[in-house]
């Protein structure tokens, strides 16, 4: 079974409220960036202008998603590989514990799960 196979057997899981988007192939694109934009950020802008800090993620950068920040008075800051610890002190003082944690814990339960299935 593939990644992408393997999330969505998992997505089935998922709480109801939790939004998930990605590609066949697990991955984000700047298809699902629209999605994500359209369905979930813009709604809750209220026209308002926005600030968005991103990184250079390519599908951030594509015309379709540049089009769509401009069309909904979304400035975008692009910040450079290298710099998160500089731009995003959160994601390196606590958040990068919080994903350690986090990747165990899913780490753990696939772990659990296969065994549980496979008896």
């Amino acid at each position: 079974m593939g990644v992408g196979a393997t999330i969505v057997t998992d997505r089935a899981t998922y709480d109801l409220r939790v939004v998930v988007k990605f590609n066949p192939k697990a991955y984000a694109n700047s298809s699902n960036m629209v999605e994500w934009l359209d369905e979930q950020l813009i709604p809750i802008l209220e026209d308002r202008p926005t600030l968005l800090v991103l990184d250079l993620f390519k599908a951030h950068k594509t015309e379709e998603v540049l089009n769509t920040f401009s069309a909904n008075d979304i400035v975008v800051s692009m910040i450079p590989g290298g710099c998160t610890s500089l731009v995003y002190p959160l994601d390196v003082s606590i958040n990068r514990s919080f994903k350690d944690i986090l990747r165990v814990s899913g780490l753990t339960f696939q772990s659990k799960r296969k065994r549980l299935t496979a008896a």
